[in-house]
């Protein structure tokens, strides 16, 4: 599933063209739910790659999140959900979402079938991500590719706003997922906030699972790597983002650190 992880570390002109078509083929498989390219008519496949590559949804820092998370999983030594007919993945304090649809679609590779939970306290963030993920959809809806749907029928991803503490377990929420994604994580800004929600993550790991979590500063994730080892987590992997792309703020870049934790 995972290619050889160093030849990932690439630079920024050949990830854009090898990691983005992967992506694409990728997405065009979870937004269809098994159509692929050779399904389409040549002309309407070429018309949607173009949108795809013009799409502020699916820009520099999305591929590059992509190409970490193949180094990041394969070193990781582990297979989320395997053999299992769903992989149920946890998008935590998922804020306006962007990577909705593409964790669904790199974990979905090769036909898998993705339960994606999207949360957030907030439910402004909430409807945004809702609203993003809707706009994403439609590149595809008008090329002609049909909806996917997820498990008994409903979204393949599920935006909710509130804690996952109370609400993990209880409805079609899963009390354990195979993933547990956490992008940019702030624990700076809020530690005993923070220190609750790498609590749950990591309780909440199935036993052959991974709890991702990416970092805006060197410092911060430093620190959060030192607390989930103080919770009881393993870190199996951490790798600085050699793509990552810098911010007005000093220090601060997108995805800057990838890490992947298991309970111990």
């Amino acid at each position: 599933m995972h290619k050889d992880p160093d030849r990932l570390i690439v630079p920024d002109a050949a990830l854009q063209a090898g990691v983005g078509g992967e992506m694409f083929d990728a997405l065009l498989g979870h937004f269809s739910g098994g159509v692929e390219a050779g399904d389409l008519q040549p002309a309407m496949l070429e018309s949607l790659r173009n949108e795809f590559d013009r799409s502020e949804f699916f820009g520099r820092d999305m591929r590059r999140l992509w190409a970490m998370l193949e180094v990041v999983v394969a070193r990781s030594g582990r297979v989320p959900g395997a053999g299992r007919e769903v992989l149920n993945l946890l998008n935590l304090a998922c804020g306006y979402c962007e990577e909705g649809a593409v964790l669904s679609a790199y974990w979905g590779r090769g036909g898998g079938r993705v339960s994606q939970f999207a949360m957030d306290l907030r439910d402004a963030e909430i409807d945004k991500a809702r609203r993003r993920y809707s706009a994403t959809e439609s590149l595809f809806r008008r090329a002609g590719v049909p909806p996917v749907r997820g498990r008994d029928g409903g979204a393949s991803v599920e935006f909710v706003a509130g804690d996952a503490s109370k609400l993990a377990g209880v409805g079609q929420i899963p009390a354990n997922f195979d993933v547990v994604f956490i992008r940019h994580q702030n624990l700076w800004h809020d530690r005993p906030t923070w220190q609750r929600i790498f609590e749950f993550a990591l309780a909440r790991i199935a036993d052959d699972g991974l709890l991702l979590i990416t970092s805006y500063f060197d410092r911060e994730h430093l620190l959060a790597m030192a607390l989930l080892k103080a919770l009881g987590g393993r870190v199996l992997v951490s790798e600085r983002n050699p793509a990552s792309r810098e911010l007005d703020c000093a220090g601060k870049s997108i995805d800057r650190h990838v890490a992947a934790v298991v309970r111990s």
